[in-house]
């Protein structure tokens, strides 16, 4: 699977995070104001150590309902405490009068909406995570930290996008090239790793390059927290694109390939070539290309310091951003909760 290459040298030289759940906290904020009526229930459901897939069966068991009448904006960590919104499609009875008390959820807030929760509805993920047993200079961290805050992070696709070590991309060629038939949910999910997979690749070589927050001629430019996207028709636009890159209301899009990508657009990175097989597989998918920002820049990012190894800190970010990605430009630091998993799993624990 692709390795994340930092953008900048790592001043952390060891460290962990999610040490434990409460470690890293998660809120989800919609897009939207609930319209307080209509035949859809919203919970906002806080969880530790559950999936929301795992959550949002609960849900439609403890209803009554059938799996496709819950839906939710988005996939939240298992591994975290983490609070986000599920929508119940239940037409006549859309202020229930009991909840469910579970162990592993608890639902902290509830409405009613006139529409089903889609997927991608957030404003932002607003995080809360704690770093521990730090090896580091404080100084530099802080000085990073302030450089993330301005210039922002690569945006990479983190490591869950890809499945356990990777195996989704697998999975997503074995499909396409030997035509084998998966679940429609299943589909999706190897299609949209590939592709996420292809994107890493591409804001690698920009990286390496120095190049991903350097405008070139032939880039495409995305709106700030927006999925509007464009190039530039005139060099008249160029001082004014490059002032608005630099404020951040602007950033640098790399391709989601599908089959009508331009390869001509990867002649400059020694893309091209590796990259047609996998056009031409997307194209028996029928697949489009999207955009994606090559970088996020972090909301309302604060940091304090518990104690000589151990630092908090706070921030949001839009919706597909990882809070990982940001993570990595700091240095060396450890998933915790990955390190007992393997662990467990190698004595037969797991």
């Amino acid at each position: 699977m692709t390795e994340w290459k930092p953008a900048n040298k790592p001043v952390i030289e060891a460290g962990q995070y999610r040490t434990t759940a409460e470690d890293f906290r998660v809120k989800e904020q919609l897009s939207f104001t609930p319209s307080g009526d209509g035949e859809h229930c919203l919970l906002y459901v806080e969880k530790r150590g559950a999936n929301t897939t795992w959550v949002a069966r609960q849900l439609a068991d403890f209803f009554g309902l059938k799996e496709r009448d819950v839906s939710y904006a988005g996939l939240k960590d298992r591994h975290a405490v983490t609070q986000q919104w599920f929508s119940l499609h239940m037409p006549g009875k859309s202020n229930p009068d009991s909840l469910p008390e579970h162990e592993d959820f608890k639902v902290i807030e509830q409405t009613c909406n006139n529409k089903k929760l889609r997927r991608g509805a957030i404003a932002n993920n607003q995080f809360s995570l704690t770093l521990r047993h730090l090896r580091c200079n404080q100084d530099e961290v802080e000085q990073r930290l302030a450089l993330i805050a301005k210039q922002g992070f690569p945006n990479y696709f983190g490591a869950q996008r890809f499945g356990h070590q990777g195996n989704n991309v697998n999975k997503a060629i074995d499909m396409l090239e030997n035509g084998r038939r998966v679940k429609k949910s299943q589909r999706s999910i190897y299609l949209s790793a590939l592709r996420s997979k292809l994107f890493n690749d591409y804001l690698n070589v920009r990286i390496e390059q120095d190049s991903w927050t350097r405008l070139s001629p032939q880039d495409r430019l995305m709106l700030n927290n927006s999925h509007s996207h464009f190039t530039m028709t005139s060099d008249d636009e160029l001082a004014d694109i490059e002032q608005r890159l630099q404020q951040g209301d602007l950033h640098i899009a790399g391709p989601l390939p599908g089959e009508d990508l331009d390869l001509a657009l990867l002649s400059d990175l020694h893309l091209t070539e590796s990259w047609e097989h996998y056009i031409e597989l997307l194209a028996k998918a029928r697949m489009k290309t999207d955009w994606r920002s090559l970088r996020v820049i972090p909301e309302q990012m604060s940091w304090s310091w518990l104690d000589e190894q151990s630092l908090q800190l706070d921030f949001a970010l839009p919706s597909g951003a990882y809070a990982t990605g940001l993570l990595s430009e700091l240095g060396q630091l450890e998933d915790a909760m990955e390190i007992c998993r393997v662990e467990n799993t190698s004595t037969g624990q797991d």
